[in-house]
């Protein structure tokens, strides 16, 4: 069982279970999903990020004690990734480190397709040599905001600008990218891989799953 860890506080339980349910879909693999609370907006900045550390720790906790054997921040900023390796005895993915890492088998020219103001640093570190530069949809500043037609439109020609810099893969390090479903939409129409970080956190999810030895630490 995966344990997916939402880092915005949604109410639905078609929306809570949204990532999840893409994971499952592609991956054939059991998932519980949990979000965070008083985050309405999500993780979008220093202060939001630190506020969800001790949130997602103590989902972390919950989660390895309801079965789960392995967890997944659904965040591509990774947010308490550290925090939550050291406080539970399963593996603990995030989603941005995943991307950035499939980015890599794919190519050594890299470009990164953010909300932020800057890569999450994690990203960043993985990709090393081969990161390329980051671009930021215009007008867009939270995950909520993918999810109108300027938002959309605003990803699609931020992804084209990184092609135009010579980007032959695109790390889509924002959750809300795979609530949309971007990385096929811009794999069709520019040509080149784009890594979506939940189906990425997911692919890591199943091959330990493959292993059992390596779930537990």
């Amino acid at each position: 069982m995966l344990g997916i860890i939402r880092v915005i506080t949604l109410q639905e339980e078609s929306s809570i279970h949204l990532h999840g349910e893409l994971i499952e879909r592609r991956y054939g693999l059991p998932v519980m999903s949990r979000c965070i609370q008083d985050q309405p907006q999500g993780v979008y900045d220093d202060l939001t990020e630190a506020e969800s550390v001790p949130k997602i720790i103590e989902l972390a906790r919950e989660l390895e004690a309801s079965g789960c054997t392995a967890i997944g921040i659904s965040c591509a900023a990774d947010p308490a990734l550290l925090e939550a390796r050291a406080a539970v005895r399963i593996p603990v993915l995030g989603a941005g480190s995943c991307a950035a890492h499939m980015a890599l088998a794919f190519s050594s020219r890299v470009g990164v397709l953010t909300i932020l103001t800057e890569v999450p640093p994690f990203i960043r570190s993985i990709l090393g040599d081969a990161y390329l530069g980051m671009d930021r949809p215009d007008g867009v500043t939270t995950t909520l905001d993918l999810n109108t037609p300027a938002g959309r439109a605003g990803a699609l020609a931020g992804a084209a600008r990184l092609v135009e810099r010579g980007a032959e893969a695109i790390v889509l390090a924002c959750t809300g990218f795979a609530t949309i479903g971007l990385a096929a939409e811009l794999e069709e129409k520019l040509g080149i891989r784009a890594l979506d970080p939940i189906l990425s956190l997911g692919a890591a999810a199943a091959s330990a799953a493959s292993l059992p030895g390596l779930v537990r630490r």
